[in-house]
């Protein structure tokens, strides 16, 4: 049988690059790799998604089995795109399409080289991940070969310029993360509604020790019981506001420990209730998350949340915030987890986990199920050849429309 060759194009890429999409592209790649598949990577010279410098050398590398096309980025992101940012998103759907593109190179990475290289693929398919960036907006309508889209799209104001509906259109094939973000992409994009595609997911391993009581001792976290959130310490991820609502349930109670453990993008004053662990070193990172009493997603916005799946693995209990429909249909399936949409209900779902062991217990065995029957490297590999498969048959000149796909 001859090798599948899948080309994966990304805005940034490596083992050290943090992001949900960036590390949802390599754990597909590393996947297929394992599974005998010919899998490269076309990505800009960056780690940073803030200011674009670039950070990697230019040129070709191997990196756990995966070829690697870094391309240098030909300019920074102004110190003005936030302003500019302010000006268009608000009406995003009105605006024409030349401002919309001018937003999207002005948001980078702007990589002519890296753009070069994906029109210049001409074997196998393209995997584009994610939907926001240049490389996938100019590229994907003008390649040689069949495609693939891993938008991870959530409801935000960028998804409504109207670039996008072309780049929709474009795609051969769509992975979603969730089934909520193949209902907002059905919904907002009806040209996809004959495309084929798959609710995907990502595959989710335990990669570490599973040691609670090391992973405290390291960390200097005693054995009050506590609530972890892990992940980039941010606004936008939802730390303002579970650092209030969760004082306002200590003032009440007295009852846990609020534990952040990431990497800090601020630093906000904390009470004494709470500590912050900043980045947890690997070896560390499963047995946090099996010490933890629950783990808490406050974020507003996620197309999938990878913590969260590591979280059910180990067997702990989640809370998520209740108007993000990815961490709501993580919740509904498994059985493993609760969710809050105001004060009254979050308090509400921490006292519960708090208090009552046996609850923990039966829903971290739920959590457990759903993620090694959904989300183990077997199973996402599965639908992942199902997806592709019809892709190898046809060059893109003569690929037709297939049927529907789902999980």
């Amino acid at each position: 049988m001859q090798t599948r060759r899948i080309t994966f194009v990304t805005p940034r890429y490596g083992a050290d690059v943090l992001g949900g999409a960036e590390q949802g592209a390599r754990s597909l790649a590393n996947m297929l790799s394992r599974g005998g598949w010919d899998v490269r990577v076309i990505t800009s010279c960056a780690r940073s998604h803030l200011t674009w410098a670039d950070s990697f050398e230019p040129g070709t590398s191997i990196e756990e089995g995966v070829k690697v096309l870094r391309c240098p980025v030909k300019t920074l992101r102004s110190s003005d795109f936030d302003d500019f940012s302010k000006r268009i998103l608000p009406n995003a759907s009105t605006i024409d399409e030349a401002t919309a593109l001018d937003w999207i190179d002005r948001q980078g990475p702007d990589s002519p080289s890296l753009l070069q290289a994906v029109a210049s693929v001409d074997e196998g398919i393209l995997a584009f991940y994610p939907y926001l960036y240049q490389p996938t907006v100019r590229s994907i309508a003008h390649v040689q070969v069949p495609t693939v889209l891993h938008a991870a799209c959530h409801d935000e104001p960028p998804l409504a310029l109207p670039v996008f509906k072309n780049v929709f259109a474009a795609a051969d094939a769509l992975a979603h993360h969730t089934r909520a973000e193949q209902e907002l992409i059905l919904e907002r994009f009806t040209s996809t509604l004959n495309t084929p595609q798959v609710v995907l997911g990502l595959p989710v391993e335990i990669s570490g020790p599973v040691d609670p009581l090391a992973a405290c001792e390291a960390l200097g976290l005693n054995d009050e019981p506590f609530a972890l959130v892990l992940g980039r310490v941010d606004p936008g991820k939802g730390t303002n506001e579970i650092l209030q609502r969760f004082s306002e349930f200590r003032c009440r109670t007295d009852k846990g420990r609020l534990v952040l453990a990431g990497p800090v993008a601020y630093k906000p004053e904390l009470p004494s209730h709470v500590t912050m662990l900043g980045p947890v070193p690997h070896e560390h990172k499963f047995g946090l998350l099996a010490a933890a009493d629950m783990l808490i997603n406050p974020s507003p916005r996620e197309s999938f949340s990878i913590v969260l799946i590591e979280a059910m693995l180990v067997g702990t209990p989640v809370i998520v915030n209740g108007w993000c429909q990815p961490l709501l249909e993580h919740c509904r399936n498994s059985s493993a987890g609760l969710w809050y949409t105001g004060i009254a209900d979050f308090q509400a779902a921490l006292r519960r986990l708090f208090d009552d062991h046996l609850l923990r217990e039966a829903m971290g065995q739920k959590g457990r199920e759903y993620a090694q029957r959904f989300f183990s490297e077997s199973a996402v590999y599965g639908r992942y050849e199902l997806l592709t498969r019809q892709l190898f048959q046809q060059p893109r000149a003569v690929y037709g429309r297939y049927e529907l796909l789902t999980r």
